[in-house]
């Protein structure tokens, strides 16, 4: 992920296959891929027995089997909202050489024992989907657009599923080529949230039911000013998660007059605010949230001036929050919490490889094994979610293929 000298473009993501800002996507391959289990790590919780005779398996992250894709291929967002119900986004069918005029959107969808790629009618632009939100399995909406050259040029698709049929929803505020990134998407309740960033500005808006709202950032966020060494005041808000109507939160960082440092913001129904984590004067940013509850929230991110990645953890109850050490340093694009309220996270490393990293209430970090797909000379993951209700968890990114022009096939890891 390419940062910016500013720390007000510091979250805007560098575009590997598709031109569209969101969450890290990794670097070209040239290494193994990496994953063993940590020594003295404890054993994950077994499985209930199939039967009373054959021994317990403890869970494990397998290889799913997926639809046909054509190289290249990538994943890059994944959700659930049961055992029956799951989707993940990418984009399939590019060409490097043409990035910016191949590519197809692509979506698989769990049916709670395979994949299957769905239908998009109507759809004929080319690029990808990044994002992927949903509210029940009739409510599930995803994000994306073609590739872009330049960051002015960035046009975001929105698409929405009913339970039936995928259809693009207008809006209006990404139609036309500009500085407009969207970084992440959460629905709650038939409203849709995206957080990102227009330029420098923070960007916030509402799917009403009837059209989008844009909701003003925090007051810190846009008094004007500069903080430490100058650098202009601002906020970038790169996560989402949402609980209900009137309990969202946000992750990312912020700066003015006698701040510095990541940040997290909540939605209590009528306004955002801007809550600290006890970070201040570092040059952290938190990028990815998530949880069970406002009582039980993760958040990751890493160091702005780090080309390595600084593997940022904070965990809290809503007001109080404590920093999780113990992590190498890595990119960290996503965060889940499992049924058992374990946050596991994703590592993507520089080499690149990945791990799959839990942890138990009391350290160390537990590395899960990674199946690396017998072809592949490396790894990267993008998102990560939990099957509310059940063990099931999926992992979701791409292979990297041993050929020139570097080729990547889309991947799901499937825990259970």
């Amino acid at each position: 992920m390419a940062r910016g000298g500013r720390l007000a473009a510091a979250l805007a993501v560098a575009v590997l296959t598709s031109g569209c800002a969101g969450k890290p996507i990794g670097g070209p391959s040239s290494g193994p891929v990496l994953g063993g289990p940590s020594s003295g790590a404890p054993a994950p919780a077994s499985s209930p027995a199939s039967s009373s005779s054959a021994p317990a398996r403890p869970p494990a992250w397998k290889p799913a089997t997926l639809p046909p894709t054509t190289p290249t291929s990538i994943l890059r967002d994944v959700v659930a909202t049961d055992r029956a119900h799951a989707w993940a986004v990418g984009s399939d069918n590019y060409t490097p050489p043409e990035l910016y005029t191949t590519g197809e959107p692509l979506i698989l969808q769990w049916d709670g024992s395979r994949w299957s790629r769905m239908p998009l009618p109507g759809v004929t632009w080319k690029g990808g989907l990044k994002l992927v939100a949903a509210g029940s399995p009739t409510d599930v909406w995803a994000v994306g657009g073609p590739a872009a050259h330049e960051p002015s040029d960035n046009v975001t698709k929105v698409l929405r599923y009913d339970g039936g049929t995928w259809h693009e929803v207008p809006f209006p505020a990404g139609a036309t080529p500009s500085l407009l990134s969207i970084t992440d998407l959460a629905v709650v309740a038939g409203h849709a949230w995206m957080v990102g960033h227009r330029n420098t500005e923070a960007v916030i808006l509402e799917w009403t039911g009837r059209d989008w709202k844009e909701h003003e950032a925090p007051a810190e966020c846009v008094q004007g000013g500069t903080s430490f060494g100058g650098t202009p005041n601002f906020c970038a808000v790169t996560g989402l998660k949402a609980f209900a109507p009137n309990d969202i939160w946000a992750a990312g960082n912020g700066a003015w007059t006698g701040f510095l440092g990541p940040l997290l913001y909540h939605w209590d129904g009528t306004a955002w605010r801007t809550v600290r984590v006890g970070l201040n004067d570092k040059r952290l940013a938190l990028t990815a949230i998530g949880g069970r509850s406002s009582n039980d929230l993760w958040a990751v991110g890493d160091t702005l001036m780090s080309p390595d990645g600084g593997a940022l953890v904070v965990h809290g109850d809503g007001t109080t929050w404590r920093e999780v050490g113990g992590l190498p340093a890595a990119r960290l694009p996503d965060v889940a919490v499992d049924t058992a309220g374990n946050p596991w996270l994703i590592e993507n490393f520089r080499e690149p490889s990945v791990k799959l990293a839990s942890f138990r209430g009391t350290g160390p970090w537990v590395d899960a094994p990674i199946p690396a797909p017998p072809d592949a000379v490396g790894m990267n993951l993008n998102g990560i979610a939990a099957v509310p209700g059940t063990d099931l968890m999926f992992a979701v990114g791409a292979a990297d293929l041993p050929t020139q022009p570097r080729r990547l096939r889309a991947v799901i890891l499937e825990y259970s």
